[in-house]
């Protein structure tokens, strides 16, 4: 080997990089030297370097070599013929798509998932459930952000068939959920998360009377009754899985409400506030406690001062529990609709460009073009930004919403 590699080094094919560590000299270098593999035998090539370095890879070296193993074994997977060398390569490829999704690259975890997903057998929901199950649940986070709604509706049959509990499905309906409010299907959206919070135990009205309304004020003002705003940052943390479930869907809720039955929204709202002071709080106590600030600067009640606090408080547990996912939420009701009464526009525009780049990267591209909208609202109307940049910025914004599918928003823009 190590005269393989001077004679290498020589001729030129390869480049000394530190210790034993060597590159090819040029892309066109390392092609050349690839085209001599018979084409017959490159599957076969592949799949015997990704298994060897997979047998000599520590835990530490594995992460790191994750992808390098999966593409080369992926590429001769054709190859396996036992059934447990499948279920090895379906969760190398779990591993990577889910490292990919957390690296935000989302396209690429869509293809790893999805060829983990090709490798399993019919009867994978019997003989390895819970490796299917995590494929299904991530598959569908990595469908929903590259905006193939198609493909995640197509997708979703199996796993709600198969799965042997509610719990089990939650995730799927989840992403579910996000990409028929991406794609406008507002009705029946919001009745499918009526239906699964009533199987959480949360019962929502479908038709708002005033006797109604007035109870749910009353009973969101007695919870908050003698707390400010240091007491609600004290409050516990919520550790109760269906009620963690049950804010979820009310979060979804809350989207649709607003534009789909306002009369409902500021129950959803005050549910979530409730359900965050009597079983602890969780990131996104931080965003229903800016929606009441929202629903508090709002007609009838004008309450600038509290809905203000309350907008405080909802940054402040945000930074406390290092909720930085939900920013784009948070900043799409703080800075667009609660602070804009005592701050001036301008003080508020940049947040909502910030928070659009943390939605885009984490993956909550609702949000993260919501915020696009409300920056172009706010700059137009508010602001006096020069209309001739305005308008380049709204064309990059345009191309991001449609790239991820993001009917609502795009037609709103």
């Amino acid at each position: 080997i190590n005269s393989f590699l001077e004679s290498s080094l020589e001729d030129g094919f390869f480049q000394h990089i530190v210790d034993d560590r060597y590159k090819w000299a040029h892309d066109q270098v390392q092609q050349a030297a690839y085209e001599l593999i018979p084409f017959a035998s490159r599957e076969s090539f592949h799949l015997l370097l990704g298994s060897r370095i997979l047998v000599r890879a520590s835990p530490t070296e594995l992460g790191k070599l994750v992808y390098f193993i999966v593409d080369n074994m992926n590429r001769g997977s054709r190859l396996l013929e036992s059934s447990d060398q499948k279920i090895e390569l379906a969760r190398l490829n779990l591993r990577a798509g889910e490292k990919a999704i957390l690296s935000s690259a989302f396209h690429s975890a869509s293809k790893y998932l999805q060829k983990g997903l090709s490798l399993l057998a019919i009867d994978s929901w019997e003989t390895h459930y819970t490796l299917t199950l995590q494929l299904y649940d991530a598959i569908s986070e990595a469908l929903f952000v590259t905006g193939d709604f198609v493909k995640l509706s197509d997708l979703i049959e199996e796993p709600l068939r198969h799965a042997r509990c509610f719990e089990d499905k939650l995730n799927i309906y989840n992403n579910y959920v996000r990409s028929l409010i991406a794609s406008g299907n507002y009705e029946e959206c919001l009745d499918m998360c009526i239906s699964i919070l009533l199987q959480l135990g949360e019962i929502i009205p479908t038709e708002v009377t005033e006797d109604i309304y007035a109870n749910e004020v009353a009973e969101v003002k007695k919870s908050l009754e003698g707390k400010n705003r240091e007491d609600l940052l004290c409050l516990p943390t919520m550790l109760d899985a269906s009620k963690l479930a049950a804010m979820q869907f009310l979060n979804h809720a809350l989207t649709l409400s607003f534009v789909f039955k306002p009369i409902l929204n500021p129950i959803v709202v005050f549910r979530m506030v409730e359900i965050s002071i009597q079983h602890g709080v969780c990131n996104l106590s931080a965003f229903a406690f800016a929606c009441y600030g929202g629903w508090l600067v709002s007609f009838p009640t004008y309450d600038f001062d509290g809905g203000y606090t309350m907008g405080l408080v909802a940054n402040d547990l945000m930074k406390m529990l290092n909720a930085t996912e939900i920013i784009p939420r948070l900043y799409s009701m703080v800075y667009g609709f609660i602070n804009i009464w005592k701050e001036p526009f301008q003080a508020c525009l940049g947040k909502h460009v910030e928070a659009a780049d943390v939605g885009e990267s984490t993956g909550d591209m609702e949000f993260s073009t919501t915020n696009l909208m409300l920056y172009v609202n706010m700059a137009i109307y508010g602001c006096g930004i020069d209309l001739r940049n305005l308008e380049k910025d709204i064309q990059v914004y345009m191309r991001r919403a449609i790239r991820c599918n993001q009917i609502m928003l795009i037609k709103n823009m």
